[in-house]
């Protein structure tokens, strides 16, 4: 039983680093988009995009949608 759970979690962990790592890239790209927005005079919050996001997800994948782009706006403002 104990090995079944040990199996399971290092999945998890797989998982984990999965998205964390997918989560780096996408702050990358998010950079680049700051940097184009920057240069060409676009705010950092293009509303329209934003609802075209958002109204297809639902529950806590929504909420993680929502922290995840409030980083991106912290990102694009930095630049």
């Amino acid at each position: 039983m104990k090995n079944q759970i040990d199996i399971l979690r290092k999945q998890i962990d797989e998982i984990d680093k999965q998205i964390v790592n997918l989560l780096a890239k996408r702050m990358q790209v998010v950079e680049k988009v700051g940097k184009y927005k920057k240069e060409n005079n676009l705010p950092p919050l293009d509303k329209r995009r934003w609802q075209e996001v958002i109204k297809t997800k639902k529950g806590f994948v929504k909420k993680i949608w929502e922290i995840i782009h409030e980083e991106a706006l912290k990102i694009e403002k930095s630049i």
